[in-house]
């Protein structure tokens, strides 16, 4: 129930106009059909708060340098450009391990 409180939405695709609204509607009808299961008198006491910062078509990728930063090099989870243009893709299967690789 808390997770609603909070909902902040970032990345280009979330700068449709109404985005927000409809997406606060819908989830505000969906816990109403799923968890309250129609009962409206408890369903006033949700709070669902979707926040559209201005400038989220950008929030992505500063939060991304934010975190490179702050691991620099001492990471394994980060693939540089020189081990991606030796490996290409295939590089992935170092971070995630599967029977393909």
């Amino acid at each position: 129930k808390n997770y609603f409180k909070n909902i902040i939405l970032s990345g280009g695709t979330t700068m449709f106009p109404g985005f927000s609204s409809r997406l606060e509607k819908d989830l505000r009808q969906l816990y109403l059909e799923k968890v309250l299961r129609g009962d409206r008198e408890r369903a006033r006491e949700f709070k669902c708060v979707v926040d559209d910062p201005p400038r989220r078509q950008h929030m992505v990728f500063q939060g991304a340098s934010l975190l490179a930063n702050s691991h620099e090099d001492s990471s394994p989870w980060w693939v540089s450009r020189q081990e991606y243009n030796e490996q290409g893709a295939a590089v992935v299967h170092r971070l995630i391990p599967t029977k393909l690789s």
